[in-house]
Formats: structure tokens, C-alpha cells, sequence
């Protein structure tokens, strides 16, 4: 049985559940990113989006075998998402917990909506459980 490797255009988006939170005014994206590598999780805020950044590690390679089924994408992904209202920029936190990044944003008392580009980068704060 041969392996056939798809080639990649650019980097993977993992999967992201995003939810307005009405009672505590805020935006909160919970992205999967287990396997990722603490110190290369970037979060930018960009006009009106959240982009988040980093690098799964390839597993080590099995040497004497052969993959039956391969699902699990490595190295550089990027996930571009929207923000449904307008959030408070420098309140923005983010946590790494189980696999998981979670972005937390405050909704903006106006509806006010930059147009000029914004951009911050955010420390992610790893915790344990």
C-alpha cells in the first residue's frame, strides 16, 4: 500500500466554535488547537476579525509502517474569524487549556466599528487544570 501525501496550499484552519455571550457582554472563540506549541500561538485582532496563529509539530514518524487513515493536519495554520460586534480592543484575553485557545472579548458599549486597521498582538497565558 502506498501513502500518496496531498500537498498543501498555505497553511490549515482548525476548527473554532464562536458565540456571543448577552449576559456578560462578550465574544468568546474557542478554537482547537491541540498539539500546538505554546509559545507559537499568536492572536491579532484586525479590523473586524480575530486571526490566530501557530504551528502544530509533526508526530515522530513511524518508521516501519504504513498510514491506513491520516487526518491530522501539522505545521502552520492560520483561522480568520469574524467578529460579530464591535468589541473593546484592549480588554481582549486569551487562554490555552486542554487543546483548546479561547479568546475572550468584551462587546463595546457602541456599535462603533473601526475602518482604519487595528491591530494587537495578544500573549496567550497557558493554565492548567
Amino acid at each position: 500500500m502506498e501513502f500518496v501525501v496531498r500537498a498543501r496550499l498555505g497553511a490549515f484552519a482548525p476548527n473554532a466554535d464562536v458565540f456571543v455571550d448577552e449576559d456578560q457582554r462578550r465574544v468568546v472563540a474557542v478554537v482547537e488547537v491541540a498539539g500546538a506549541d505554546p509559545e507559537s500561538l499568536r492572536v491579532v485582532v484586525d479590523e473586524r476579525f480575530f486571526i490566530i496563529g501557530g504551528r502544530r509539530r509533526e508526530a515522530a514518524r513511524l518508521r516501519n509502517g504504513s498510514f491506513v487513515q491520516k487526518e491530522i493536519a501539522h505545521g502552520e495554520f492560520v483561522k480568520r474569524i469574524a467578529l460579530p460586534v464591535a468589541v473593546e480592543y484592549d480588554r481582549i484575553a486569551a487562554t490555552y487549556e486542554d487543546g483548546f485557545l479561547i479568546v475572550v472579548a468584551p462587546i463595546a458599549a457602541t456599535a462603533y466599528q473601526p475602518t482604519a486597521r487595528t491591530e494587537l498582538h495578544i500573549l496567550v497565558k497557558r493554565t492548567h487544570s
